[in-house]
């Protein structure tokens, strides 16, 4: 199938690149030394932003109280800048993103229904703000290895708190290849790179063991 034909009907808790925004929550430096697993959390958002990048997704960025937390983690502001996306943060201090006026502004004027979640922590404010995304009539879809929290049990018990409440569960590959559709199209070439990218980093990490 070439990419200029039309797609034919799908289940609608599968990705649309056409119909999909991404929102990173909160990868600050202050809290992301105390963050179980972060290593994993911040490479698989880094993946993610690269997706983002092959579908043209509108994307969001958080930080909640900078003054406190300090700015977004230098590894993923590299990352914005390399895909062109940028470093444009919106401020928040309430726990739910969507707490703050300009965020839901923000997401509403993407034009998007289906919110690709990931960032930090689990059970506080990605937990809140999938509620209220929901609250809002969105479809949102979890990035579970994209989302992180200090303790195991927290992220647990939020991912299983999220999912009962509707949110759509998958990992970072999941999406990719929803996004992607099908084979014999540019972005599926640009999103095999990353695989391969992604095995070697997966080789190195096994290595490292």
């Amino acid at each position: 199938m070439s990419d200029m034909e039309p797609r034919l009907p799908r289940h609608p808790w599968l990705l649309d690149s056409n119909n999909s925004a991404l929102v990173v929550i909160d990868l600050q430096k202050v809290l992301l030394p105390f963050i179980r697993e972060k290593e994993l959390m911040l490479r698989n958002i880094g993946y993610m932003l690269e997706i983002a990048r092959i579908h043209n997704l509108p994307t969001i960025l958080t930080e909640h109280n900078p003054g406190g937390l300090g700015p977004t983690d230098e590894s993923i502001v590299e990352i914005l800048e390399e895909t062109g996306i940028g470093y444009n943060p919106l401020e928040k201090n309430i726990f739910s993103c969507c707490g703050q006026a300009d965020f839901i502004d923000a997401v509403k004027s993407t034009e998007r229904s289906q919110i690709i979640v990931t960032g930090m922590e689990s059970h506080i404010c990605v937990n809140q703000t999938v509620l209220d995304l929901l609250h809002h009539e969105f479809e949102v879809h979890v990035v579970e290895d994209a989302v992180r929290a200090r303790w195991e049990n927290s992220h647990r018990l939020a991912i299983e708190k999220m999912r009962q409440a509707g949110a759509i569960v998958c990992d970072w590959e999941m999406a990719a290849y929803e996004l992607t559709y099908g084979a014999k199209t540019a972005q599926f070439r640009e999103l095999l790179n990353l695989m391969k990218r992604a095995a070697a980093d997966r080789k190195a990490e096994v290595g490292a063991e």
